[in-house]
């Protein structure tokens, strides 16, 4: 866990789409997703990758710079999966044993144009829906409860851990640690790790007492906004994927 995915659910908090249903959005991402998957390189993973890129900056007013971050990892992800596919193997009679053919290339840009748009269509969703929105609308869903409040504590105490580092990473630097020796800053960051899991195993043993305080046993009920019903989105949705794929059977034909 990073600072981006920090940045990325206060995002999700501060943009407009929070005041979708999850379902909506689940819906439009979901549906660019399966799009990307099933729709061949050319026109619909660029269309899926367009329409992805434009929701973020545009009517989800999330940062260029936020998407660029959030996207860093997956991309170098795409790249590195990607690069085995463009290898063809020939055997050690035939010279060079790992080619790369016309069909090499077009198999790794097939994948890695698939691949790409639905992570942009992924993190779509991501930016614009805070993961406790995601997890009341899965209770909705008749999910386990244990599941979910398992998957809760669990995000809470990543985020947890994060600070507990931050705070840490802070105080260290105002005591100039960057500048010491080589030597000075291994027993530092050993220190830093000491402290940092026995503060958090503190604070998570606190979280444990105040639920049981609370009389926790299976569920921890939380309220869920109520929203309305956005026909304009559910319209748009349809014919932003009816567009993308007439546009691909329009290239089929043609």
């Amino acid at each position: 866990m990073s600072l981006h995915h920090v940045a990325i659910d206060d995002a999700a908090w501060a943009s407009p789409w929070r005041r979708l249903r999850v379902e909506e959005k689940t819906l439009f991402s979901v549906g660019l997703i399966l799009t990307a998957l099933f729709s061949p390189p050319w026109p619909g993973c660029i269309l899926v990758g367009i329409v992805a890129l434009f929701c973020m900056l545009g009517p989800a007013q999330i940062r260029p710079r936020l998407v660029l971050g959030a996207l860093t990892a997956p991309v170098v992800f795409v790249l590195i999966g990607t690069l085995p596919v463009a290898l063809e193997w020939h055997g050690f009679d035939r010279g060079m044993p790992l080619r790369v053919t016309h069909q090499s290339l077009v198999r790794s840009g097939t994948l890695a144009a698939h691949s790409l748009s639905g992570t942009l269509a992924l993190v779509l969703l991501a930016t614009t829906t805070p993961m406790v929105d995601l997890l009341g609308w899965m209770r909705g869903l008749r999910i386990p409860d244990p599941l979910l409040e398992l998957a809760n504590l669990t995000y809470r105490l990543l985020f947890l851990l994060l600070g507990t580092t931050f705070a840490i990473r802070e105080a260290q630097k105002a005591r100039l640690v960057d500048q010491a020796s080589f030597r000075r800053r291994w027993q530092v960051t050993a220190a830093t790790m000491g402290s940092v899991m026995l503060t958090s195993w503190e604070r998570a043993r606190r979280l444990q007492e105040g639920l049981e305080a609370r009389g926790y046993e299976e569920t921890l009920p939380t309220l869920t906004p109520h929203r309305a019903r956005s026909t304009r989105f559910l319209a748009t949705t349809i014919l932003v994927l009816v567009a993308i794929w007439t546009a691909n059977l329009g290239w089929r034909l043609t």
